[in-house]
């Protein structure tokens, strides 16, 4: 080979290896010039993120439609056709509450040109609503005397008071909030949802880990497949909010498969057949598992919500 042929061969910017395709066999650098439109580079990172190609629809599809099959199908290695399942779920969820608080806000916006407020001059004007009312300043009240009492014994006398103080601020005014309009601050808090159900699914990956200890499969396959049914959730309600919001409107594609997904008894059915596909056993004993993780999961997601919701109003 000459000296000439030589170097045409193009060469990794970032470790000067020689190049055999889009991607540097050494460090893994992807081949793209950066110095482009900025139309590209936006359509590029709007499909790195949403992953805009044949391989999402065809995971949407196989989750929507194949229980447990996506979770088996990363598990033997059969993984690049498919998006992977944690980007999954956050891209799911993350649209999906996105969607939901932007239709909220939209919502109020319609309602409020529909509904102007009456004039400061006219008659008919009401007089300012106050902060709290006299019920809901009673339940402060309470709240106050409860945080009176909290105290952390890993931090010190000074930081629990700044601590407690913080507290009072914060629930006197998610109070005020939640009386002054408590759509709209629960819609301010599905900002939050996403991050509760990631804290959610490894306890609920380990209920299922419990109640299939002899199928010997790894705690890492029962998260996956947590993490596949979960986003099959997601998606099912967005689904089903769409169809709500669609109203009285023919959609005659869509229509077929909002209605299943507008029924929990398919969702039930759903993570049934993912547990009976996923782990190949009878419908008996798989029944009797169901339910009981059913149960389970019921409890701890109760009290996981309480706790996660007594942090977000005394803290966010």
């Amino acid at each position: 080979m000459t000296d000439t042929a030589i170097s045409e061969v193009p060469t990794c910017k970032n470790c000067q290896h020689p190049l055999t395709g889009n991607f540097c066999a050494h460090c893994g650098q992807e081949v793209k010039e950066i110095r482009r439109p900025i139309f590209f580079l936006l359509r590029d990172a709007f499909s790195s993120v949403f992953e805009l190609d044949g391989r999402a629809f065809r995971t949407v599809f196989s989750l929507f439609t194949r229980p447990g099959f996506l979770s088996q199908e990363y598990l033997s290695g059969r993984r690049a056709r498919y998006t992977p399942p944690l980007r999954l779920f956050l891209v799911i969820s993350i649209s999906f509450f996105l969607i939901l608080s932007a239709y909220n806000s939209l919502q109020s916006m319609r309602d409020t040109i529909r509904n102007p407020a009456p004039t400061t001059g006219s008659d008919t004007a009401a007089a300012p609503a106050p902060i709290l009312d006299e019920e809901g300043r009673e339940e402060l009240n309470q709240l106050l005397g409860l945080i009176d009492n909290f105290n952390l014994s890993f931090l010190s006398e000074r930081r629990n008071e700044n601590l407690r103080l913080y507290m009072h601020t914060q629930s006197e005014k998610n109070l005020a909030a939640i009386g002054e309009d408590p759509s709209g601050f629960f819609f301010d808090s599905l900002d939050y949802i996403t991050v509760f159900m990631l804290l959610m699914m490894p306890i609920l990956a380990l209920i299922q880990k419990l109640l299939y200890l002899f199928s010997k499969r790894y705690y890492v396959e029962h998260l996956i497949l947590t993490l596949h049914n979960h986003a099959f959730l997601v998606l099912s309600m967005f689904l089903s909010n769409l169809t709500t919001a669609l109203g009285n409107l023919n959609a005659n594609l869509l229509g077929p498969v909002m209605g299943v997904a507008d029924r929990l008894l398919w969702m039930l059915v759903y993570l049934f057949l993912s547990l009976k596909n996923f782990f190949g056993q009878g419908y008996g004993i798989t029944a009797a598992k169901f339910v009981t993780m059913a149960i389970l999961y019921a409890i701890v997601t109760a009290a996981g919500m309480l706790s996660f919701a007594a942090v977000l109003f005394f803290l966010f």
